[in-house]
Parts: C-alpha cells; structure tokens; sequence
C-alpha cells in the first residue's frame, strides 16, 4: 500500500524522491503553516476521522522543562493514538505487538508559525517481525497516517 505524497519528508527534512520513499523509513512528516494548538487540533480531528482515538497525549516540553532547570523547549507533544479494530487485528496475530502500541505521533514547533507533524511508519516497523499478517494490517495503518497528513 505503499505510494508517494509530494511534499512529504522523512527521516528529516530531504523532499520525497522514488530514492527516498516515506515508505521505507521509520516515519512520515510534514511540516504546516499554523499555530501549535491549532495545529494539534486539526491533527486530533483528521486521526479522528481515520477511526483513531488518542489514548495517551505527553506534553514533552513541560515534562522536561519541569525536570531539567536549563531546558527551555518549544512545544513538542506525543500523542498515542489506537484504532481498536487494527489493535485487536494485530494483537491475534502477535500476542506480544502491545510493545509497539499505540501509535506515536508527534506534534512540535518549528517556528513561530510552522508545525511539524510526524507519525510513526507502522509498515517500517511490522517488517522487523516478518509475519505477512501484520505487514498487510500495518500497510493499512500507513496509509491512513498519510491521510491523516495529507488533510493538514
């Protein structure tokens, strides 16, 4: 399921290539004009409509702010997102998959008006398990986290 989205990047900032396809790195991107929290809402509402729901959302920057005297981050938020019917799929298939979920995304500042959105490339890391069943419900997860990115 895997396809290219122009404008994408991965594993850093370099423009998506045939040579640098998302789909054989760890993790999708995209960087959008926008304030953070409305950034984080709009991502909050297109994982939404991918059937996803945010189970744990970790504010990095206060976290870390409040624990280390010298760090002065921007915004930087985790959220772990599960769509119940891949979890369920994917923990018949491999008892032990829950080290894995839920899903991570990451929403950060980059600038005073761009945010970058990152998600996790289920398809990437399901291959290390080498069970086909879970390669074609984590190719599943992917493409609906580029969805969720190309809405943004």
């Amino acid at each position: 399921m895997a396809f290219l989205l122009v404008g994408f990047t991965s594993c850093g900032n370099a423009p998506e290539t045939p040579e640098n396809n998302t789909s054989e790195k760890y993790y999708f991107s995209k960087t959008v004009e926008g304030d953070f929290e409305e950034v984080t809402t709009k991502v909050k509402a297109a994982l939404k409509e991918e059937g996803f729901s945010v189970v744990t959302e970790i504010d990095m920057a206060k976290a870390l702010t409040e624990k280390l005297d010298e760090v002065n981050m921007q915004p930087y938020r985790i959220l772990g997102v599960c769509n119940a019917q891949y979890a369920y799929a994917t923990i018949q298939e491999e008892e032990n998959i829950g080290v894995f979920l839920p899903c991570k995304l990451i929403i950060k500042q980059v600038s005073d008006n761009k945010t970058e959105v990152i998600a996790v490339n289920p398809e990437k890391l399901m291959k290390m398990l080498g069970n086909e069943n879970l390669d074609s419900i984590a190719g599943e997860v992917s493409a609906k986290f580029k969805k969720v990115l190309k809405q943004l």
